[in-house]
């Protein structure tokens, strides 16, 4: 199958409701492995909103970068400026979200968002360094950033319910 020519852009409010609906669907395809409970389905309809998306693409401190294929979103990344971190204080600039649709993995996507948000990166701080966290049992996640130069710097917890869920801090200068 032939795939659409890739077209990366910033995200435009009219984006929101596609952006929300590629969120829930990645999200879910991710964690929710067993089925959806309760407590996922509350978890990402509060907080994958198209007001959600619409407050962080009019946010001055946060950049969203969609990808596209035949004018449809296959992918996005979520940038947030002025965001430190203890476990990597070469950089203040956090990776927020980095999610592509499954039928666009291993297709170059991934790829081509993470180089869009390095040079915005790059032009508003002048500098290379980005940080983010992963789940460690997101293991093609944890991959993927590893074959583009993130090192692991420590540990952070993403609490979900009463259930603590281990991601690495990764970083990158």
């Amino acid at each position: 199958m032939s795939r659409a020519p890739l077209h990366i852009r910033p995200a435009i409010a009219a984006d929101a409701p596609a952006l929300a609906a590629l969120s829930i669907q990645v999200w879910l395809d991710t964690y929710a492995t067993e089925g959806v409970s309760d407590l996922i389905a509350r978890y990402v309809l509060d907080e994958f909103t198209p007001a959600a998306f619409v407050s962080w693409i009019s946010d001055p401190s946060t950049a969203v970068f969609v990808a596209e294929a035949d004018g449809l979103l296959v992918g996005y990344a979520r940038l947030r400026f002025g965001a430190s971190q203890k476990l990597f204080p070469a950089a203040d600039t956090e990776l927020c979200t980095l999610y592509v649709q499954e039928p666009f993995t291993q297709a170059g996507v991934g790829s081509a968002l993470l180089h869009e948000a390095r040079a915005a990166v790059r032009s508003r701080t002048g500098s290379d360094a980005l940080w983010l966290t992963v789940n460690v049992l997101n293991l093609r996640a944890c991959a993927f950033y590893g074959k583009h130069g993130f090192v692991r710097t420590g540990t952070a917890w993403f609490t979900l319910g009463d259930a603590r869920h281990e991601n690495h801090v990764l970083g990158i200068c």
